[in-house]
C-alpha cells in the first residue's frame, strides 16, 4: 500500500467512529491548551515583575534584613529585624548615595466617619518621592519637620480618598490608624500597582511616627538608595560600612555571616529570572500531566479499536497486507487523533491565553504582559506527535502480530 492509502484508510476508520475519536481528540486538546496557557501566565508574569523592577532605575540599591542567606530575597517579617534609621544616617555620612529613604510596611485597621477597613500602612520619609516618583492630586507630600516630629499626618492613595469621602478634597480631614487620629495633609493621583501592592489603597506616613506611634518598633523594613557612581562598587563598599556598622567580624566578606542584604535592580532581575524559569517548568509540568492522560486514553480507544476490527486486519493479511503496513495503519491513525487535538488544543490554548491576558490587564494589572510563547506552539506540535507514537506503538504492533487464520476466526 501507498503512504496516501495508509492515511485514507486511516482517516476513513477515524471518521467511522465519530464520538469516539472526538472524545479522544478532547484529552489532547485540553493537555495542549493547558500547556500552552500555563507557559502564556508563567512567561507574562516574568515579564510584568521585570518590568516593575526596570522601572525602578538601573542605580537604585536595597538594604534588608537577613539572616545569612545572600539570595533571601524580599524582607522577610519571620527573620530577626536588623536594619534601623542609625543605618540611614550611615549611609548618608558614606557619600555613596544622593538619595536615601527609608520603609517600614504594615496592614492596620483604618477608620474614617462610618467606613472602616484594613489598609497597607507604609512609614517613609520626605525622600520617597525622590526615588518613587508619584503626582499629587491635592495637598502635599510629607516633609522634613513632619518626619522630625513624630507628626501625625497622612498621604492617602485615590482609592482609599474615595472610599471614605467620595469626590471631597479630604485635606483637613481625620482619619485614625488603629485608634489614633491622622490629619490627611495630602492626596495622591492614581498610581495602579507596584509589585502586586495595590498603590492607591495605601496610605503613607512618617516613619518615625508609624514606629514608635503604630508599631512601638525601633527598626525598618528596608531601605532604598541612589547610588553615586558605578552600583556594583557601591554595593561593596556599602556592605564594608554595614559590617562595621553591626559590628560584624567578617574579613573575607562572606555575604552567609552577614545579618543584612544588598541588592540592586540587576540581582532582583536575576532572582526573577530563575523564579520565572521554576514557575514556567512548574505549571508546565502540572499541565502535562493531563497530556499524559490524554495519550492513555488514545491507547485504550487504539486497542478496543484493534478488538473490534480483529476479522478487518486478518482480512488485510490474507490477502497480502504487511506487518510494517498494518502497523504503520494504527500508527496513522493514532497520530492522526494527536495531531488533530494538537492542532485545535493551540488554537483554543492561544484564544484563552489572550483572554485571560485580556482580563488581567483591563481588572487587575494594567502593565500586564501578554504572551502567547511561539516555543510553545512549536513544543505543543512535536509533544502531540511523540504522544500519538508512543502511546499508538503498543497497540498498532498488537495489530500487527495478529495471526490471520486467528483473526479472520475471531467473533
Amino acid at each position: 500500500m501507498h503512504y496516501s492509502d495508509l492515511f485514507t484508510t486511516a482517516a476513513e476508520s477515524l471518521t467511522r467512529t465519530k464520538s469516539r475519536s472526538l472524545l479522544t481528540i478532547l484529552g489532547i486538546v485540553i493537555g495542549i491548551g493547558a500547556v500552552i496557557l500555563m507557559l502564556s501566565i508563567g512567561q507574562g508574569a516574568e515579564r510584568f515583575i521585570l518590568s516593575e523592577v526596570a522601572d525602578l532605575g538601573a542605580d537604585l540599591v536595597f538594604v534588608e534584613p537577613a539572616s545569612g542567606d545572600p539570595t533571601s530575597g524580599p524582607p522577610n517579617p519571620f527573620i530577626e529585624q536588623t536594619v534601623t534609621l542609625d543605618d540611614m544616617d550611615a549611609m548618608e555620612r558614606s557619600g555613596l548615595f544622593s538619595v536615601i529613604s527609608p520603609t517600614i510596611y504594615s496592614s492596620l485597621s483604618v477608620s474614617a466617619a462610618e467606613y472602616n477597613e484594613f489598609a497597607q500602612i507604609q512609614g517613609t520619609d520626605e525622600n520617597y518621592l525622590d526615588l518613587f516618583p508619584a503626582d499629587m492630586r491635592y495637598g502635599t507630600f510629607l516633609d522634613t519637620s513632619d518626619v522630625e516630629g513624630y507628626a501625625k499626618v497622612a498621604v492617602i492613595g485615590s482609592e482609599i480618598a474615595e472610599t471614605f469621602f467620595g469626590d471631597v478634597n479630604p485635606v483637613g480631614e481625620k482619619i485614625k490608624l488603629k485608634s489614633i487620629s491622622f490629619r490627611v495633609v495630602g492626596v495622591f493621583e492614581e498610581q495602579g500597582s507596584r509589585f502586586f501592592q495595590n498603590l492607591d489603597k495605601q496610605i503613607t506616613i512618617p516613619v518615625t511616627t508609624m514606629q514608635r506611634d503604630l508599631l512601638g518598633v525601633d527598626y525598618i523594613n528596608w531601605i532604598t538608595a541612589r547610588a553615586v557612581g558605578d552600583v556594583e562598587e557601591v554595593k561593596e563598599e556599602f556592605r564594608w560600612l554595614m559590617r562595621d556598622s553591626h559590628d560584624i567580624d567578617n574579613p573575607e566578606g562572606d555575604p552567609n555571616l552577614d545579618d543584612f542584604f544588598v541588592s540592586s535592580q540587576e540581582d532582583a532581575t536575576e532572582v526573577i529570572g530563575v523564579v520565572g524559569n521554576v514557575l514556567t517548568l512548574l505549571l508546565s509540568s502540572i499541565a502535562a500531566i493531563s497530556l499524559v492522560v490524554g495519550g492513555i486514553g488514545i491507547m485504550n480507544i487504539m486497542l478496543v479499536s484493534v478488538t473490534e476490527r480483529t476479522r478487518e486486519i486478518g482480512l488485510r493479511k490474507a490477502v497480502g497486507a504487511t506487518y510494517r503496513e498494518i502497523m504503520l495503519q494504527f500508527l496513522i491513525e493514532s497520530v492522526l487523533l494527536t495531531l488533530v487535538g494538537g492542532l485545535i488544543g493551540v488554537i483554543c490554548g492561544a484564544a484563552i491565553s489572550y483572554l485571560v491576558g485580556w482580563v488581567v490587564v483591563e481588572y487587575f494589572l494594567s502593565t500586564w504582559v501578554i504572551v502567547i510563547p511561539p516555543n510553545a506552539i512549536a513544543l505543543a506540535a512535536m509533544v502531540s506527535t511523540v504522544v500519538g507514537l508512543v502511546f499508538g506503538i503498543y497497540p498498532a504492533r498488537n495489530a500487527a502480530r495478529l495471526n490471520p487464520i486467528d483473526a479472520l476466526r475471531y467473533e
